[in-house]
């Protein structure tokens, strides 16, 4: 018998890490809707080589592409035939989620909740469905604050356990080097409207002495490669194993988007020593004590966000990389979550 199967969309690499520490103390199944996704990642994304766990993939085909009838249905065989003490599935926006909550029994239903009061739809058509999904569910595992503030919004009655993220992170060996404040900011995330990457990209233009470097891809890279100015480098897609070198060349990563379910790369940041300017509209904000290892804005502010990089100087930036966040005993609390 399995202690926990989680039922969730791919196998990225944070969600892998995370399940391979649940299992060194759990009996644990995985079961991945598709293999990867239509979108363009990095080539070490969905690492399935490292998995330390039972684990199925109901699809070879991208995520989007995936025939859901067919999906449902492989899904059905599978929890036919295991046995377990509790399931736990990864949201509330996929027929096969639905499928595990109409089919299980409530007391042993999960819910991995990564959505926040920011994004998501509390009343209406969409916020009653919402309501009748958690009301097959018996427990939450919430990433954060602002995830328990849907919950409470929905009238969730359950129980729930705050996770403090959504993954756990690639942690590889580094050497922390020395570093002035240079004005260097770093982005890393998908180049589109809810980033707020226009807004970032223009504040810049009016900051010629800063210097911004941009990771990532979207619908948004050739408007932005057109409005940026010399002192804007966009990068595209790097590697994981590559990104330490970036983290460790900059003063701040900058995550300026109107909402934003978590934010692994704050996780990332901190972890490599860099402090973080994040917008509070951003799940992982909570990870940042604003003036000790980073700062928080009103993303709907960009001339907030600007005086407050303008502020920031050498004896400023010197107070605030000495402050740490260890990031192991945030994941080893969001392990014991699920014990």
């Amino acid at each position: 018998m399995y202690d926990l199967v989680f039922v969730t969309h791919i196998p990225a690499f944070y969600k892998i890490n995370l399940y391979n520490e649940i299992a060194k103390k759990k009996n644990i199944f995985v079961v991945f809707i598709s293999e990867n996704t239509a979108e363009v990642r990095t080539n070490d994304f969905v690492p399935l080589d490292n998995a330390l766990f039972d684990f199925t993939v109901l699809n070879l085909d991208a995520f989007q592409s995936r025939n859901k009838i067919k999906s449902c249905y492989a899904l059905m065989k599978y929890l036919n035939r295991l046995t377990y003490k509790r399931i736990v599935v990864s949201g509330w926006d996929l027929p096969e989620f639905w499928l595990v909550v109409a089919w299980a029994n409530k007391s042993k239903i999960s819910l991995a909740l990564e959505s926040t009061i920011n994004e998501s739809k509390v009343t209406g058509l969409a916020g009653f469905i919402k309501k009748i999904f958690l009301a097959r569910v018996s427990l939450v595992f919430a990433s954060g604050k602002l995830h328990n503030d849907l919950l409470s919004a929905l009238n969730y009655a359950g129980e729930t356990r705050i996770t403090n993220g959504v993954g756990i992170i690639n942690k590889p060996q580094f050497v922390l080097s020395e570093k002035k404040y240079s004005k260097r900011f770093l982005f890393i995330g998908r180049l589109s409207e809810e980033k707020n990457i226009i807004q970032l990209v223009s504040l810049f233009n009016d900051l010629p002495n800063y210097q911004l470097t941009i990771i990532g891809t979207g619908p948004l890279r050739e408007k932005l490669k057109k409005s940026a100015l010399n002192n804007t480098k966009i990068l595209g897609n790097i590697d994981n194993k590559k990104l330490p070198a970036y983290y460790l060349a900059n003063d701040f990563l900058i995550l300026p988007s109107a909402r934003e379910p978590w934010g692994l790369v704050v996780e990332e940041s901190l972890y490599f020593g860099t402090p973080v300017v994040v917008a509070e509209q951003c799940g992982s904000s909570e990870l940042i004590i604003n003036g000790q290892n980073g700062f928080i804005f009103d993303s709907t502010n960009f001339d907030s966000l600007k005086d407050l990089l303008i502020a920031i100087n050498l004896e400023r930036y010197d107070e605030i990389k000495s402050f740490n966040l260890s990031i192991k005993n945030k994941d080893l609390k969001q392990v014991s979550c699920y014990e």
